[in-house]
Order: C-alpha cells, then structure tokens, then sequence
C-alpha cells in the first residue's frame, strides 16, 4: 500500500499542468487589462553582460465590440523594452492554440511571443519567438529590430499596476 501511494504521489508531481487559458492571465470582462513589467539591477546586468534588455513591460486588454458574445471578445496586446541602446514596443492580439499555447502575433508582422503563468505569485514568463520582435518607437517612429538571444529571450515578469501611458 505504501508503494502505492508514493507511486501516485510521483505522477501528481510529474503529470503535466493543465493548459492555461487566457481567461486565467485575465478575466474577459470588457475593457479589463492585466499588466507585468520588470525592470533589470544593475547587478544583475552586470552579470549578464549579453543582456540587452534593462526593462520590460507586457499589457493584456480585453474588450468587446458591438459584434462579439458576451466573453467572446477580443484579447490585445501591448509590450514595451528598453533597452541599453534605445527604447520600443509593440502591439497586436493574442490567441489560445488547440494546444492550450497562448500566442500573441504582432501587428504589420513585428513578430510573436507566448505568455503563460509563471506559477509565481501572479508573475509570468513572456517568451519571445521567430527570432525576436521589431519595435518601434513612437518618438521618432524609426522601427528596429531586437533579436531574441539566449539572455533577451525569455522575461520574468511581475505583477504591476496599468498606466493610461
């Protein structure tokens, strides 16, 4: 028996998470938003000197237009780096995969990235994918491109509040 109950003890600890949805990253409440941001220590830059990024930001917004069900709307995106050299963003919409992925393309193709739930006191992990992301800045709106490397890849991001900027 007691080789049992370990037994389904290991599979509880090895059995995959359930797919995570959008609504669990924010409620599809209309005209809500979530947002996460980062900024790095110059400590921790110093120890990753590859690192181009020094601060991120991530928004989620969902709302609905006159066409959309009730909690079938839309789910955007919003995300903002800077980095050592300069300062952009990017924006499009976000979508659940068959897969349980979330995914959120760029608008005029500036790429891709997935968000899920860090499991972390409400932090998550934005991931950047096809190689990176074009991003522009509205200043001068001179777009550039920042490539997803090994150290401005993967983002921890935490909990914060949302600002109308």
């Amino acid at each position: 028996m007691r080789i049992l109950t370990y037994c389904v003890a290991a599979l509880a600890l090895t059995s995959p998470a359930p797919a995570q949805t959008l609504d669990d990253l924010l409620a599809p409440r209309p005209d809500t938003a979530a947002c996460w941001q980062r900024s790095y220590s110059d400590t921790h830059l110093s120890k990753h000197p590859q690192q181009k990024v020094t601060a991120v930001r991530f928004s989620l917004d969902y709302y609905e237009m006159e066409h959309h069900q009730a909690g079938k709307g839309t789910y955007s995106f919003s995300i903002y780096f800077t980095t050592r050299e300069r300062k952009g963003g990017a924006g499009g919409q976000c979508q659940q995969e068959a897969q349980g992925k979330v995914i959120c393309g760029g608008d005029c193709d500036s790429g891709a990235l997935t968000i899920r739930n860090s499991g972390n006191d409400g932090a998550v992990l934005v991931e950047l994918l096809s190689g990176g992301m074009r991003l522009s800045d509205c200043a001068d709106d001179t777009s550039f491109y920042m490539p997803a490397e090994p150290d401005d890849k993967l983002f921890l991001l935490h909990p914060a509040a949302c600002s109308t900027e």
